[in-house]
């Protein structure tokens, strides 16, 4: 690392190290300004609101310091914060020196209270940088030596005045070599957090690049496997079979493409007006095709059914798969309820936009439910509860994907044994479906990735 680069570490360092309006730097500047206070009322030492403006002047010229533009002129910026933080110390170790030098306990008393706030201070707060550490112990441990030189006796300064000294160099080496200490290990444990966030992407990045060559891989061997059959069976009867298999092997993967554009977010939408109603009557008609005998298939709409502008296809394709993982959770049969509820009121939680109008698509499931220890994953992608090959987990992060892209949110609300309840909110629109001319959604020609 070069000495520019060093300079801005230093910068970052003690901007992050205590903010100006934070819980702690408002408490510990109230309790300085009690104790001036009280000091200046009950002990009459009249240099004390004279000391806390000067002070208090220098800190906020530090806090200014730190946030100036280094970029550029690194070397200025770091002497300018460098001697700013040195005359903060300096004016801080001003107080326990004067007040030595008055008659009276009590100052004895106060001058060691002022020095040890001022090694926690460092020790505290300035210690993450050794550099800008330095140049607030280097006034205190000056402080503390002129403190020492005031026991000096004629002619060769007595046993009081070499003890204090020899205490005195002894705390300076003791300070110094706790400042190092302390920045190194927050330097080490900068490192391991930064070694850490690293072993998440790594870990995240094998999670995501194994389920998508799981899933690949599967449909390639369907593909493969049928072309091959085609193959050694030009003039076969089953040719048109072999090929519906491959073909439906593709599309499938250009399906898994999209889930993984819709879970980043940034999966193209062709919005049009449509009616709920006729979205939920193209689902009936799909899911009576998926879901076996045993499962017993309720929809109703409640509400004045509004209209509402969505990518139709991708909607249905939501839907479809919240109907899938319902069908999933009930292998020994059950109720599967679609209801579509006009208004709707997300919870505060979900955090959406205020002043708008949201209808909710609820899939209500008797199944097994999801236990809470794993409800907080189940929105992750590859992250899913079915058997190998039983589910890639890109549903219903895709279905989140998507409703997040529309304005919309999902809600999940699941009981181990009693069944999951899950809420896709969308955005009303102003108008009827009836009452707009709608653009044909087109087709695409080519749904390979770029």
């Amino acid at each position: 690392m070069d000495y520019a680069a060093r300079i801005r570490t230093v910068f970052e360092e003690a901007k992050h190290s205590e903010r100006v309006l934070s819980t702690e730097f408002l408490i510990r500047s109230v309790l300085v300004m009690v104790a001036g206070s009280c000091g200046w009322y009950f002990l009459d030492l009249t240099i004390l609101p004279i000391w806390l403006v000067c002070y208090y002047t220098f800190v906020f010229l530090e806090k200014s310091a730190l946030h100036m533009r280094v970029e550029g002129r690194e070397h200025k910026a770091f002497a300018l914060l460098w001697t700013v933080s040195f005359a903060q110390a300096s004016i801080y170790a001003f107080l326990p020196v004067h007040i030595w030098s008055l008659e009276g306990d009590v100052w004895k008393f106060g001058t060691g209270i002022l020095l040890v706030g001022a090694v926690l201070n460092i020790f505290l707060l300035r210690a993450r940088n050794w550099v800008l550490g330095a140049a607030y112990l280097t006034p205190i441990l000056v402080a503390v030596v002129w403190l020492a030189a005031s026991f000096f006796e004629a002619p060769y300064g007595g046993a009081a005045f070499w003890s204090a000294i020899v205490l005195s160099a002894c705390l300076a080496v003791y300070f110094g070599v706790c400042l190092f200490e302390a920045h190194r290990a927050n330097r080490e444990l900068k490192e391991t957090r930064e070694q850490f966030l690293q072993a998440q992407k790594v870990e995240a990045l094998g999670t995501l690049t194994s389920g998508v060559a799981h899933d690949f891989n599967n449909l390639l061997s369907v593909i493969q496997g049928n072309l091959e059959l085609l193959e050694s069976y030009p003039d076969d009867e089953d040719r048109d079979e072999f090929l519906t298999a491959a073909l439906t092997a593709a599309q499938r993967g250009a399906q898994l493409t999209r889930q993984l554009t819709s879970y980043g977010r940034k999966a193209e939408l062709w919005p049009r007006h449509v009616a709920p109603e006729d979205i939920l009557r193209t689902l009936e008609e799909m899911a009576r095709r998926v879901l076996p005998a045993n499962i017993v298939l309720s929809i109703r709409a409640t509400g004045s059914h509004p209209c509402i502008l969505t990518d139709e296809t991708l909607l249905q394709s939501a839907l479809l798969n919240l109907v899938i993982n319902a069908r999933d959770a009930m292998p020994d049969g059950g109720k599967l309820s679609i209801r579509l509820i006009d208004p709707a009121r997300p919870p505060a939680a979900l955090k959406l936009a205020d002043g708008v109008h949201y209808i909710a698509f609820e899939v209500t499931d008797t199944g097994q439910g999801i236990p809470a220890n794993i409800l907080p994953s189940i929105r992750d992608p590859f992250f899913t509860t079915k058997g190998v090959g039983k589910g890639s987990g890109l549903g219903l992060p895709m279905v989140c994907g998507f409703a997040v892209q529309s304005g919309g949110e999902v809600e999940i609300n699941s009981q181990p044994g009693r069944g999951t309840t899950v809420r896709l909110y969308l955005p009303r629109a102003e108008r009827r479906p009836d009452e707009v001319q709608t653009q044909a959604r087109p087709q695409p020609t080519n749904t390979s990735p770029n």
